[in-house]
This record gives C-alpha cells, sequence and structure tokens, in this order.
C-alpha cells in the first residue's frame, strides 16, 4: 500500500485538523453551524450562509485530495470521516436552498453578503464534486441551481466582488442552467475587473483604492480558479490572468519572513494564510518559473507559523485575530466564520502527490538569503528583507475616502514590519494609532493621519510620496512630501509639510509588542527607546523640527487592546509644538533585536540636498538628494 509523500500527508492533515472541531459541530438537518463568536453587521441569514460556505471550500480542498493510506490502522477512521463530511455537507445545501426548509438560507440580494459566498461555493462544488455534487439527485441539483440563480440581476460592488457573479453564472452554465445573458455579463464583470489591473500583476481593489493581500485573497485565486474551471470558453483571457499571476508570484514571495510570517497590512489580516493561496494556484495553472522547493518551503512555513500560534476559540475553531485571538480588529462585515477564508491557502492540495512541489527539496526563501530591496512600481510599495524579517515601505496603497471605516491607518503607515506589526485605533472611523506614522491633531483635539497618497520617487534607496493629513468637511488640509531612505534596521524620514491651520504634528516609531507589561524605557537627548524581556525593541531618535517626548503605550488593563500582535505595547513618539504654514521634520526609526544596531546616530553634516551621519556599528551613512533641507 503506496504512501503519498510526507509534505503532502502534512498538508492534508492540518486541513483535517481544522475540519475536526467543524465536524463536531455539524448537527443533522442544519444549514449552518453553531460557531461562537462576533456577528456582522449584514443580517443573521448572511452569517449562517457564511458558516456553511467557507467551511465548504477546506472541505472541499481535502476531499479532492488524495484519500489518506497510512497508517494501515486509520485508514477506516479516515474514510468515514471523509463520508461524514461530505454527507453532511451535501445535506446541508439541499436544507439551505429548499425555501421550505427551515434552514433555507434566502435568495441572493443587491450588495449582499450572500453573494459573496454563493461565488465561493460555485468554486467548491465543481472543485470537489464527486463528492459533493455528483452524489445528488437530479431534482436536489435544479433545485440547488434555482438557488444560485438568485444572483442574476443584482447590484455587486465594485471592487473583487464582480469575480463572484462570474462564478455563480459560470457554474449554471456548467449544470445547462444558462441564460442566454448570462455570457454577456460574465464577459462585462471580468472585463471590468481586467481594468482595475494597474501594472506587473497588480490590481486596485475598486471602491477601496487599496493595493494589499487582497490581491492574493482575492484577485489572483478568482482569476486563476476562472481560468482553471471554465478558462477553455476564452483563452486568450485565461493566458492573461495567467500571465498577470506570473508577475504578481514573483514580487509577492518576498513578503514572506524567514519564519514563513507575512506583514499584517490593509484590511482582513484575520483571513492569516489566505495569502498562500496563489503559490498553489500559479503551480497547478503552470504560470510561475519559481522553484517548487522554495514555494513548498513558503506555504508550509506560513501554514504552520499560524496554527501553532493561540489562533483558536473555545470550540477548537478558529478565532478572529492575527497570531492569537483578538475578536476587535475584525471589520464590520466579518463575523465568527469568517477567519474560514483562510481556507484558500489549501490549493497546493490540487496538486497530485507525484507533482514537485511535494518532492523536491526546501529552498529557501529570499528572506533567508540575505537582506533585500524590492521595489514594487504598480502599487507603490518597496519590500525590504531586514534579518530574516520583512518590512512594506507604503507609499501608493491607499483607502477610499468612503471606505475610511475600515481605518486608514491599515494602508497609512511608513512601515509595516513582520515581527513588530502595528496598532489599531478605535473607533477605526474616527481614530488614528500614531505608530510609525505621521498624524496631526487640531486645536478641537480631533486627530488626522494620511488616507490618499501619490508614490513621487521610487527606486532600491529610498521612497518619496506626496500626501495630505486633513478631510473635506471643515476643509482640514495639511500638504504633505514624504521622504524615506534605509539602512539595516533603520528608516530616516524627512517630512516636508505645509500647515493650512494651527496644528501640533506627531511623528511615531515602530509600536513594540510586549506579551506582559513589562517594558524598559529610556529617553535621552531627544531619543525614544523601549526594549521587552525578550530583548525586541522600538527606538525613536528626532534629528529636526520635534521637541516634545512621548509615549503611546498599553501597560495595564485599564484601556483596550490596540496592538495587532500582542496584549501590550510601547510606541515611541515626538510631537511638534503647535505651528502652521511650511516646515519639516526629519527622524530615525528602528526596530529589531540587536542592541549596538539600536544605538544613536550622530550628524556628521547637515548641508543642504547631502547629510552625512555616522553609526558606532553601521558606520558612515551619506545620503544625497534634493528634498534635504540644510540640519543645523
Amino acid at each position: 500500500m503506496s504512501s503519498a509523500p510526507s509534505a503532502y500527508l502534512h498538508l492534508q492533515a492540518q486541513a483535517r485538523r481544522l475540519l475536526e472541531p467543524l465536524v463536531a459541530l455539524m448537527q443533522p438537518g442544519r444549514a449552518d453551524l453553531p460557531i461562537a463568536g462576533p456577528a456582522s453587521d449584514h443580517d443573521r441569514q448572511a452569517d449562517r450562509l457564511e458558516s456553511f460556505a467557507r467551511p465548504l471550500l477546506l472541505a472541499a480542498f481535502y476531499l479532492q485530495s488524495t484519500p489518506e493510506m497510512q497508517p494501515a490502522a486509520d485508514v477506516e477512521a479516515r474514510r468515514a470521516f471523509r463520508l461524514h463530511l461530505a454527507w453532511w455537507l451535501r445535506q446541508g445545501l439541499i436544507a439551505g436552498t429548499d425555501p421550505r426548509d427551515a434552514g433555507y438560507w434566502g435568495p441572493d440580494a443587491s450588495y449582499h453578503q450572500h453573494h459573496v459566498e454563493m461565488g465561493l461555493m460555485a468554486i467548491a462544488l465543481q472543485l470537489a464534486e464527486r463528492e459533493l455534487w455528483m452524489p445528488l439527485s437530479a431534482e436536489e441539483k435544479t433545485a440547488v441551481a434555482r438557488w444560485f440563480a438568485t444572483c442574476r440581476g443584482g447590484g455587486i460592488v465594485n471592487n473583487n466582488h464582480l469575480f463572484m457573479s462570474v462564478h455563480i453564472l459560470e457554474f449554471l452554465g456548467k449544470l445547462g442552467a444558462a441564460h442566454r445573458t448570462d455570457r454577456a455579463v460574465i464577459d462585462a464583470h471580468l472585463s471590468q475587473l481586467e481594468t482595475m489591473h494597474r501594472g506587473g500583476g497588480w490590481f486596485e481593489d475598486g471602491i477601496n483604492q487599496a493595493y494589499d493581500h487582497y490581491n492574493a485573497y482575492a484577485f489572483h485565486f478568482y482569476g486563476l480558479m476562472w481560468a482553471r474551471l471554465h478558462g477553455g470558453r476564452d483563452a486568450a483571457r485565461a493566458q492573461r490572468w495567467r500571465d498577470w499571476a506570473r508577475l504578481f508570484v514573483d514580487d509577492y514571495q518576498h513578503f514572506f519572513a524567514a519564519s514563513g510570517e507575512h506583514p499584517a497590512f490593509g484590511r482582513s489580516i484575520t483571513y492569516r494564510f489566505n495569502a498562500i493561496n496563489v503559490f498553489g494556484l500559479a503551480l497547478a495553472e503552470g504560470c510561475t518559473d519559481l522553484a517548487p522547493g522554495r514555494l513548498r518551503r513558503l506555504c508550509t512555513r506560513n501554514l504552520d507559523f499560524f496554527l501553532s500560534r493561540p489562533i483558536y476559540q473555545e470550540q477548537g475553531c478558529l478565532a478572529s485575530g492575527f497570531t492569537d485571538r483578538f475578536d476587535q480588529i475584525i471589520e464590520p462585515y466579518s463575523c465568527a466564520a469568517s477567519p474560514y477564508w483562510a481556507a484558500k491557502g489549501f490549493t497546493p492540495l490540487l496538486l497530485p502527490p507525484e507533482h514537485a512541489f511535494w518532492n523536491v527539496p526546501e529552498e529557501p526563501l529570499p528572506a533567508e538569503c540575505g537582506d533585500f530591496v524590492r521595489p514594487m512600481r504598480a502599487p507603490g510599495l518597496v519590500l525590504r528583507g531586514v534579518g530574516g524579517e520583512v518590512e512594506i515601505l507604503n507609499g501608493g496603497s491607499m483607502v477610499g475616502n468612503t471606505q475610511l471605516r475600515y481605518g486608514a491607518w491599515k494602508w497609512s503607515k511608513l512601515a509595516y514590519r513582520t515581527g513588530t506589526h502595528f496598532t489599531y485605533a478605535f473607533p477605526e472611523i474616527s481614530n488614528v494609532s500614531p505608530d510609525s506614522a505621521l498624524t496631526q491633531q487640531l486645536d478641537d483635539r480631533r486627530v488626522f493621519g494620511r488616507h490618499s497618497t501619490v508614490v513621487v520617487e521610487m527606486d532600491e534607496q529610498h521612497l518619496g510620496y506626496s500626501y495630505n493629513l486633513g478631510a473635506k468637511v471643515g476643509q482640514v488640509n495639511t500638504g504633505v512630501e514624504t521622504f524615506v531612505w534605509w539602512r539595516a534596521g533603520w528608516l530616516l524620514h524627512v517630512h516636508r509639510f505645509d500647515a493650512r491651520q494651527p496644528v501640533v504634528l506627531r511623528l511615531g516609531g515602530f509600536a513594540l509588542p510586549l506579551a506582559t507589561s513589562e517594558v524598559q524605557r529610556n529617553e535621552e537627548n531627544l531619543r525614544l527607546a523601549a526594549w521587552s524581556p525578550a530583548g525586541h525593541g522600538t527606538v525613536l531618535q528626532a534629528l529636526h523640527g520635534l521637541t516634545a517626548a512621548e509615549w503611546d503605550a498599553r501597560l495595564d488593563t485599564t484601556s483596550a487592546r490596540r496592538h495587532v500582535a500582542a496584549p501590550f505595547h510601547a510606541t515611541p513618539v515626538f510631537a511638534t509644538t503647535r505651528l502652521s504654514g511650511p516646515g519639516w521634520l526629519a527622524a530615525l526609526s528602528w526596530t529589531g533585536t540587536d542592541r549596538a544596531a539600536a544605538a544613536p546616530w550622530r550628524v556628521v553634516a547637515g548641508a543642504a540636498e547631502r547629510w552625512q551621519l555616522s553609526h558606532p556599528q553601521l558606520g558612515a551613512w551619506e545620503v544625497a538628494h534634493w528634498s534635504l533641507p540644510a540640519l543645523g
């Protein structure tokens, strides 16, 4: 009795491990799972469907994989598990789509969350067609198809959601239940999605105006899934999506630290290892030249990184959060079942056990091969490898004015670093977190950060971007041009501003994550430093225009947790005096574990357009640029 490669069995076992607590919640006659956790701002029906649809996708990847044949003593138990899982999902599908059943999910509707979940379900039912679809009777299939058809004519958000009608209508066509108008809708929505491509395989997410993990979460997942399942209808279009994925994957491999972790950045970070789905799909569709051994290391490290963390709730199901349970950081559209969008991370199970992905030796990730700099011009991002961690320097990704309820600071910081991450602000729409960001405060105490931005310069040495700190109402207006340089774990940033009303500007360093309230803090010579007991540090050194030292910290339980990755945090902050008109600020920020590298920099010369700095460990650093004022 042959066995699949150990790497294949490992990923398969991880999928089964995630399914087991869900199977324990499966009640006969139900079309939803009672997963404990927060409710969304949609409605109860949407949350019910989500609790079925997202586990359905996880089950589909597992059920279509090669049945486990080892160890022999467990073969029958694994077979029984598979049969029960598939049976309950089929029964739930029948009940949820039957208007006469108490478990009926109800129809799709304009701009409803059902549309998103139905698109996902259409994919899942095709991936595991033998287990989930074929056993249904002809009458049951007709009833399910009738429910899917309620998507026709509905309003759809102008972003990646357009993919859902594409996948639903393609599925109906495959079932022989197409309308003659479906093809025109599919083509129109695919064409609209293609207008969101901005180059290099990067997509701007419609009304969100963002370049973030949704490029992997959604655009390339749904694009490659469409090419895989239905691309034969339009070979040229399918090839375009494959070609875009090839470019994207070449960039995106740099987003993963040596540990496998990726930076928390943008919205829906609770989807965790969803971030890796594009790698398995790119291999399945033959649209990457990256070594299979590198991609396996990347996928398994990312998955194992998260699954080894305390990311589970009391039922054993995935909880909301990032590296641990933190329900408060989910967006209003998320509910208890939302983290199971991470199921997309199991796309490698589409590759058969004999594929090179499972059999060749692993190869190191870019972050394991030394420090690197990777400018990505289309999204306006620079990716840095820093001592095994990775850092996103964001000059081009933003959130649209209509989407500020998600928290503009998920896109507006100077940098997003693995191992450090960032703090949230609550409530999102009216607050701004100060770490790794420039913010302004008005006389009425309101605080503003950036949410719009345009890259003006980018290369391997520096990044520059133009933006505004302010708001439409009241004509709050401070124009800013920020330029950033880097050296090892350090960032040098210069902010040229024009405040059109009196403001106090604040500049924050990295938010130090703390497992306990214990922290060592130091303040001397316009330099703030904090160290955790584990030896992780943050430093902010003011160079010009910043005079008042402050701390943004949570060091007890009298206030709510705000850090993505830890219950406590400490962020060094410097503030200006109350000012208006033109001016400039300059500072150096650092995070890492090497105390020698955290030593202060000395200004050797500060002539206009050419600065010379010196560091006891890192040596001389000369920066030449037209934006540099004379540093006195």
